[in-house]
């Protein structure tokens, strides 16, 4: 997850207490957690054709949009190295749904039934959630994703999980 920058000029100490108080209010929704990226060329389908980051959480997934040039970077690029480490990332799940109508947030407790399959070019997860929604992902067959939410997803979901 990217970081974020917002440039503001600041005209009176109204305009200032108003950006304070946003900012608190933004900061109220903020965890910190460990997470590890998984996949930068996430889509939500065959229909999206922007990429995002598919990142692993202590106790969700979460893809994040990128842009049209990041798409275009990465589908050029092997993607995320095998061996990646977790960071430490603030995250906010409101601010991320927010953002954009193709972000996800997929708890893990929340999942009714998930697959797993394997392509030659895409990989990708369906996943359905207790109250009945459905999410796909997919990336590139080439990044990790697949096996390290196999690893993951497995203990966690047991027979839910198809492979």
């Amino acid at each position: 997850m990217g970081w974020v920058q917002e440039r503001m000029r600041v005209r009176s100490l109204e305009s200032w207490d108003a950006l304070l108080d946003n900012a608190v209010q933004r900061a109220y929704g903020l965890q910190v957690q460990h997470a590890q990226l998984l996949a930068t060329s996430c889509t939500t389908g065959w229909l999206d054709w922007l990429h995002g980051e598919l990142w692993l959480l202590p106790d969700s997934l979460v893809r994040m949009r990128g842009g049209f040039v990041d798409s275009f970077v990465h589908s050029l690029s092997p993607g995320v190295p095998e061996h990646t480490a977790t960071t430490v990332i603030g995250y906010d799940p409101a601010a991320v749904l927010e953002g954009h109508r193709t972000n996800k947030v997929i708890p893990f407790d929340g999942i009714a039934h998930a697959r797993l399959h394997r392509g030659l070019t895409t990989s990708g997860l369906a996943v359905t959630m207790t109250d009945g929604t459905r999410h796909k992902l997919l990336w590139l067959s080439s990044e990790p994703a697949r096996r390290i939410l196999t690893d993951r997803l497995l203990p966690v979901l047991g027979s839910r999980l198809v492979r």
